[in-house]
C-alpha cells in the first residue's frame, strides 16, 4: 500500500451526502486516532459548508469512510486531517 493517496471522495455533513471532492492524503506512521493528513479541494462553498458542519465525514474512492477535520486553507482548498470514526 502506497503511503500517498489520490483520488476524488464523497463528503458527508450530518450525515447527508454534500458533494465531491478531490483528496490527496499521507497515510499517518503514529498509532492514534489520525489516519492520514493531506488536503482536499473543491468549491469554496463546499469548503465553508464542511468548515461550519457539526461532523463531517469523508468517504474515499469507493472505499472506507473516516471523521474529516479541517485544519485551515483557503480558496477551494483546505489542509485536513482524517480520523478513525
Amino acid at each position: 500500500m502506497s503511503d500517498n493517496l489520490t483520488n476524488d471522495g464523497t463528503v458527508f455533513i450530518d450525515g447527508i451526502q454534500a458533494g465531491t471532492v478531490f483528496y490527496w492524503l499521507t497515510l499517518v506512521e503514529e498509532t492514534g486516532s489520525v489516519i492520514a493528513e493531506g488536503c482536499i479541494s473543491a468549491s469554496e462553498e463546499l469548503m465553508l459548508r464542511i468548515a461550519a458542519s457539526e461532523q463531517a465525514k469523508l468517504q474515499l474512492d469507493e472505499g472506507p469512510t473516516f471523521s474529516l477535520e479541517i485544519e485551515g486553507g483557503a480558496s477551494g482548498t483546505r489542509w485536513i486531517r482524517l480520523s478513525k470514526l
